[in-house]
């Protein structure tokens, strides 16, 4: 895929492309990502024109904001942690700043258990470290950048780069060591990708230190200690799981690991990062700053059949997921959906039973064997088996096997044409420009079959569908699939397109299917996924809609207090 060009600038732009500014997030090489969005955000003074005024969500975002501004307080600031806490919760998680939104309820609550967890594994880990006969490392405010000057302009015309890595910096007393923390919102991460490490070890190595720069040139901190200034002998990055406070230590490398790791997995990706690519439409479009002039995603008015609304707001993304979460619970959908705060507690079964019978079914289907699943093997051990990140055992994963083994009489891919295209768990998109919404879908599969597409959900159960309610309604995934492929996202012939539902019992399965062309199907799924989405498009505030069964083995309970208090009255 070829780079983009800056010269001239991307349509949709205006600005200076001199300074490239790359942090170490970006080198995760996520294939849902938009190469074009990331090469765009790494030009800091580029700017969108053409599009609407920048907006402002009205509660925050950024659910790691409250938390890193309540460990400035104490670790730079030196405040006590009970005034920190007191005034997260007085002022809802601004600390006073203007122009910053107020954090749900929820997401405060989380953070008051986050800094808990953060300062109570920070000094668990400064302990064993003394106990080794290790130096301890000291809180530092300034970032550590990598800079690069150029005497003239590159072929991107840049004269200025920048590397970063978002994170917690520390530093042994004499300088020698330097720690680059990293967060996760549950627990810690094992492993990241070897891009990302190489690159966050590199910033921590030779960053120098400097004050925030937004929009400008990164310029290095006069009148530092020295040991502040001083490059160190060993790096470490260690990742901490704030929402359980745990910790692992990803990397303790010595310069010379650092300089061979980064020259090996980090160089080649910051290159990719710099230049972009091809555009994929899905998340990342809510930030490009050159969507208003990008051809993708598919253009679609009215996708939500909703009309305008009278107060705009801020562009977002949406699934039928979350449609769905919403009407169960808004607080749980902003909680879980928007900021990925998730508890400890285990997934329900038949979610965990899906998610196995999914993965190991896609796995499959991505060998594309000429006779479908049909010659597929069944889990070695029914009663015990794995696939990707995914592992069952007991009742789960007998049921899941059995279900597997239904699949092969239904397989689309038995018999299909070696010419027709397959696509497996394919992100698709569309654009609803009315509400300025990018409405993102993950099917099973879908595949071309004699000039149209076909597009496949898979659904396990143990029970029958249930009488008097329609497909669509039971599966809103079916009604967004009507509705992306009658307005062309896939393309293909209409009339030899379809939708359809594999559903797999233990002992039995079944498929069904609807026709996207006919407008009777058209206007029903329209009126499902428009009654979905009306409350959500409006909802400002996220409030929670107690319920025994909802609140009973909610994901965000501990931090709902009226999620609590219901339960609580319900059991006396």
């Amino acid at each position: 895929m070829k780079p983009l060009t800056f010269s001239p600038l991307p349509a949709g732009t205006a600005g200076d492309v001199s300074l490239v500014r790359i942090g170490s997030a970006a080198l995760r090489d996520d294939p849902r990502d938009c190469p074009v969005a990331i090469a765009l955000k790494a030009r800091p003074r580029l700017t969108a024109t053409g599009g609407r005024p920048r907006l402002s969500e009205p509660l925050q975002g950024f659910p790691l904001g409250p938390l890193m501004d309540a460990l400035d307080l104490i670790e730079h600031q030196y405040k006590p942690l009970a005034h920190v806490l007191e005034r997260l919760r007085h002022t809802s998680g601004t600390f006073g700043r203007a122009g910053v939104p107020p954090a749900h309820p929820g997401l405060v609550e989380w953070t008051v258990a986050a800094i808990r967890n953060y300062l109570a594994k920070r000094e668990s880990d400064q302990k064993h470290r003394e106990a080794v006969g290790a130096a301890r490392t000291y809180p530092v405010p300034e970032q550590w950048v990598v800079l690069r000057e150029l005497r003239s302009p590159d072929q991107r015309g840049a004269t200025h780069y920048e590397q970063t890595a978002w994170g917690r910096r520390y530093v042994s007393l004499d300088g020698t060591v330097r720690e680059l923390r990293l967060l996760s919102f549950s627990t810690a991460k094992h492993d990241r990708p070897a891009a990302e490490k190489a690159a966050a070890a590199y910033n921590a190595a030779f960053g120098t230190p400097c004050d925030p720069a937004y929009g400008r040139h990164h310029r290095p901190k006069p009148d530092l200690p020295a040991a502040r200034l001083a490059r160190p002998e060993r790096v470490r990055v260690i990742d901490v799981g704030c929402g359980d406070g745990s910790s692992f230590v990803l990397l303790d490398w010595d310069l010379e690991e650092v300089r061979a790791r980064y020259a090996e997995h980090a160089l080649p990706v910051l290159s990719r990062a710099a230049d972009g690519a091809a555009p994929v439409p899905g998340a990342s479009c809510v930030e490009c700053k050159a969507f208003a002039a990008c051809d993708r995603p598919h253009r679609t008015p009215g996708m939500l059949g909703l009309p305008r609304p009278g107060t705009p707001r801020p562009r977002r993304t949406v699934s039928v997921s979350d449609l769905r979460m919403y009407a169960e619970c808004p607080a749980k959908y902003h909680l879980s959906r928007q900021l990925k705060l998730r508890s400890k507690r285990p997934e329900n079964p038949a979610i965990q039973r899906g998610r196995a019978v999914d993965a190991w079914l896609n796995e499959q289907h991505l060998r594309r064997p000429p006779n479908g699943c049909r010659s597929m093997p069944d889990p070695p051990d029914p009663c015990g088996w794995s696939v990707g990140d995914h592992t069952v055992s007991g009742d789960i994963a007998e049921i899941g096997a059995r279900m597997i083994s239904q699949h092969a009489s239904l397989c689309p891919l038995d018999g299909l044409g070696p010419r027709e295209q397959v696509r497996v768990q394919p992100q698709l998109s569309c654009y609803d420009p009315e509400l300025d919404v990018v409405v993102v879908s993950t099917p099973d599969l879908v595949y071309t079959s004699v000039g149209g597409w076909i597009w496949r959900e898979v659904k396990t159960a143990t029970s029958p569908l249930r009488e008097g309610r329609t497909l669509m309604r039971t599966y809103p995934q079916l009604a967004l699939a009507v509705l992306m492929i009658a307005s062309g996202v896939l393309g293909g012939d209409l009339r030899r397109s379809r939708v359809e539902l594999e559903l797999l019992y233990p002992d039995d399965c079944g498929l069904e299917e609807l026709d996207p062309g006919l407008p009777t199907v058209v206007d029903e799924a329209r009126q499902v996924i428009s009654e979905l989405a009306a409350p959500w498009q409006q909802d400002v505030s996220y409030d929670p809609f107690p319920g025994t069964r909802r609140c009973a083995d909610c994901e965000v309970l501990e931090w709902c207090g009226p999620g609590q208090n219901h339960l609580a009255a319900a059991s006396s």
